[in-house]
């Protein structure tokens, strides 16, 4: 059975190109070790989206996840912080660095 785990960083306050270039190399990476991935920039597609109406959308993805891949700029991000604490909560494995992800 295949898992899914979502990537987490840094988005807000961003240039949309390399930030989106950030997250689709994670996804590729984690894709390669197997998993379905959540791309909250693919998820949310808009970038104009209300960052309220983003994070709940978000969130609510998270739910269906095996685990939660935290991107280094995630420790700059409000929303990022705010999709740790739900992981943690819920007991979805989370993973720091992309080498540990086997």
């Amino acid at each position: 059975m295949t898992k899914t785990i979502y990537i987490a960083g840094k988005v807000t306050g961003l240039l949309l190109e390399p930030t989106a270039l950030k997250f689709k190399e994670a996804q590729e990476e984690l894709e390669a070790k197997g998993f379905d991935v959540i791309n909250p920039i693919e998820l949310i597609n808009n970038p104009k989206e209300d960052w309220d109406v983003a994070m709940n959308k978000c969130l609510e993805a998270l739910e269906y996840c095996d685990a939660i891949y935290m991107l280094p700029c995630y420790i700059d991000s409000k929303g990022a912080m705010i999709e740790h604490r739900k992981a943690s909560k819920l007991g979805i494995q989370i993973y720091y660095n992309l080498e540990t992800i086997i």
